[in-house]
């Protein structure tokens, strides 16, 4: 009997502690939102700009907040940008002159121009997410020249060689610094862009004069171009982009300038040579044209590009082993870099194994971010 009234007793605790301590999840939204009315970004800046906002909350626990960057005109269902609140739960959001630039950008705000963004505030506890229908506005003004600092641009235009469907990836060669090799089909325009996927991608072209401007526009490529292969450079450190012609493409021996492979443009920045005939030069092999003072065997070859007129050298990268590979090296050991021409400088040495084959010749100017070179398809003679 004393046990059944413990067991009442304890489920009597349980309900009225229950009941007392009850969690309340009614919340509010912000009844006032403040800003700067007027910001010069300046990207560089320490100073940070703050947002804030008083009223609303809950009464009992912690309200979580969000703030959401629109342009003018927006309901924020697809904002440009959005963040949690400092902490996630204060009433305040700090944001640098960085990230303002990026937002204002998104907005689609040209550089060295004004225009304006508007955010608001959402509310959320316990899985349930208030819009506040209070909007603030802030009149911005971007500086002049480029702030992407991305890692990924493609080239587009009706000039391209996919006929304009879709985005060609460019190598980031360096930063800032992009680089494709493709050719136009057509007379038509370039224009280049951040993602193929992105609605508020970073995008740019080049003017008439060549400068890399921020925004929409295009790049006439006339019709002379039309079936040339060419290296697209975009530089946005300096804001410029140039166009290289690019000629014939050479595999050659270093020590007799004989041609190995003549290099052909697949597309999708790849030149290849199928068939090569691969015999090291030495004496007792007249037909490999050796020089009379040779007395050794000579492996040694690099590629001869003529670009904009002039040959140059497509060759070892500085530092790399100049020795004959074994088969351990990665493919930044065949890394092309582009040099002037010296007859000694830059060559490397075929593995031994390629001596008395036919193979393909292979060089992919977008390799993991470096332009290198390969052999396949390899068989006896």
């Amino acid at each position: 009997m004393k046990k059944i009234i413990w067991i009442i007793t304890l489920a009597f605790v349980v309900v009225s502690c229950a009941k007392d301590y009850e969690f309340n999840t009614q919340f509010s939204t912000p009844t006032t939102l403040k800003s700067p009315a007027v910001v010069v970004i300046k990207v560089t800046s320490t100073d940070n700009i703050q947002l804030s906002w008083t009223g609303g909350g809950a009464s009992q626990g912690y309200t979580t907040y969000e703030v959401l960057f629109d342009k003018v005109g927006g309901d924020f269902s697809n904002p440009v940008y959005r963040s949690f609140s400092d902490l996630g739960v204060d009433t305040t959001f700090t944001l640098t002159h960085a990230l303002l630039n990026t937002i204002a950008r998104k907005a689609g705000i040209s550089t060295a121009t004004e225009g304006k963004i508007i955010w608001t505030v959402t509310a959320s506890k316990g899985g349930d997410v208030k819009k506040s229908n209070l909007t603030k506005e802030i009149s911005v003004t971007r500086g002049a020249g480029i702030d992407y600092t991305g890692k990924s641009l493609y080239l587009y235009g009706t000039a391209t060689e996919n006929n304009g469907v879709g985005g060609l990836a460019m190598r980031n060669a360096a930063e800032g610094i992009f680089v494709i090799y493709t050719k136009a089909p057509v007379a038509g325009t370039i224009f280049f862009k951040s993602s193929t996927t992105d609605a508020n991608a970073f995008v740019c072209y080049a003017d008439a004069s060549n400068k890399i401007k921020e925004g929409d526009g295009t790049f006439n490529v006339s019709a002379n171009a039309v079936g040339e292969e060419y290296r697209v450079i975009v530089d946005l450190n300096t804001q410029k982009m140039s166009i290289d012609k690019i000629g014939t493409v050479k595999a050659i021996w270093g020590v007799t300038y004989d041609v190995i492979g003549n290099m052909v443009y697949q597309g999708s920045g790849i030149f290849k040579a199928d068939g090569c005939t691969i015999k090291f030069i030495q004496k007792e092999r007249p037909d490999t044209n050796p020089p009379s003072w040779l007395g050794w065997i000579e492996e040694r070859y690099y590629f001869i590009a003529k670009v904009n007129g002039t040959d140059v050298c497509w060759g070892r990268k500085d530092g790399v082993s100049s020795e004959r590979p074994t088969g351990t090296e990665t493919s930044a050991f065949y890394e092309l870099v582009e040099f002037p021409w010296t007859q000694w400088d830059h060559l490397w040495k075929m593995k031994g194994i390629l001596d008395l084959t036919k193979c393909t010749i292979t060089i992919n100017t977008n390799d993991n971010g470096m332009v290198t070179h390969s052999f396949s398809n390899v068989q006896p003679l």
